[in-house]
């Protein structure tokens, strides 16, 4: 028996086997061994190897239902509307980090990012708007007098006497600071610093060349990541595999489409990152498999491998393409700046 045809009958199988609460299970093992025996010109399987296939195709089976549960993209906008990308002047490509979900690699992707993109000769800026501050601490950087929260909530200055050089060439900081809490939930509730990222972050790339930007959002949906939201032309979302997952990438696309109808309109997802997972597993293979089937052309095809050079990198103050470059996660971020490059918008030569 072809394996194709094993396969198609394996999967038949276990169908039945959900079907009838396994009762005819060992029967349809039998069965498709049997027809495997007669087969001709293919090395034959054993009735254990069919068993265990079986066996792994119901789990797939579960998994794929578990995943696609928490998955309501019914009220969602079509991927092309999300990625649309609308014809502008040549301009830097501002990229915002976010999920309403913690502990997805959001710090750790715009770190990494930002090290490969400036290794490709990219003068990077990053904004770290999360409290905890954490990427500015990855690059030993630490808010000065005049901080981030000053800012937005308008205290006199520009946001260009926020930045910090690093120890890397091309890459700039602006660090985060634990202000920015209060102020997400002093103002939380108003509108009247809703845009205070985009006009001063305006005014800075209008004297200062920085062609990418990347934010660096904390682990919600509220003020903070609204204004990177508001300010920013790009989305890049990182997903694990993790409880509840599903159910906060919905969100978070919800809320970027809401931004997009009434406020940027020039906001687009740049791409869903598949981060800290290990494809060996049934669990993060179908998971990635469930994400291209309904989030067809926004899941990049670079994910980034479950790898301890994620923490060593961070906690020694260097992207994982300076401190482990021959390393997959190495690769995998460099495969990402590849795709992020590509991803770009489309132009039109800037008016005379």
């Amino acid at each position: 028996m072809k394996r194709s045809e094993l396969s198609r009958r394996l999967k038949k199988a276990a169908k039945r086997a959900r079907n009838t609460k396994g009762q005819r299970f060992d029967s349809d093992i039998r069965s498709v061994w049997k027809l495997n025996q007669s087969g001709e010109g293919n090395e034959p399987v054993s009735a254990q190897s069919l068993r265990e296939s079986l066996l792994r195709t119901q789990e797939e089976d579960s998994v794929y239902e578990d995943v696609t549960s928490q998955l309501n993209v019914a009220d969602l906008p079509e991927t092309r509307e999300l990625t649309q990308q609308p014809q502008v002047e040549a301009a830097p490509r501002v990229i915002s980090v976010v999920n309403r979900k913690g502990g997805v690699g959001k710090t750790t992707t715009a770190f990494n990012l930002a090290g490969v993109l400036s290794q490709m000769g990219h003068s990077v800026l990053v904004l770290d708007l999360d409290p905890m501050g954490s990427l500015c601490r990855s690059l030993q950087v630490r808010p000065g007098k005049m901080t981030m929260s000053d800012l937005l909530l308008g205290i006199d200055g520009e946001m260009a006497g926020l930045i910090h050089k690093t120890s890397y060439p091309s890459l700039y900081i602006i660090p985060g600071d634990p202000d920015l809490r209060t102020f997400e939930m002093r103002y939380g509730n108003s509108g009247t610093f809703r845009e205070a990222l985009k006009e001063k972050l305006g005014e800075l790339l209008k004297k200062n060349h920085f062609p990418y930007v990347l934010i660096d959002c904390p682990p919600s949906l509220g003020l903070i990541s609204g204004n990177a939201l508001i300010a920013c032309t790009e989305v890049i979302i990182p997903v694990d595999g993790s409880t509840y997952g599903m159910g906060a990438l919905v969100d978070t696309l919800a809320i970027i489409s809401l931004i997009r109808k009434n406020v940027n309109q020039r906001l687009r997802v740049c791409g869903l990152l598949i981060n800290n997972v290990d494809m060996g597993t049934i669990y993060d293979r179908i998971m990635r498999e469930v994400l291209i089937e309904k989030f067809n052309g926004l899941v990049f095809s670079s994910f980034v491998p479950t790898s301890p050079e994620a923490d060593e990198s961070s906690q020694m103050g260097v992207p994982v393409t300076h401190y482990a470059p021959t390393s997959w996660m190495a690769k995998s971020y460099r495969q990402l700046a590849t795709e992020i490059v590509a991803r770009g918008p489309s132009t039109v030569a800037k008016a005379a």
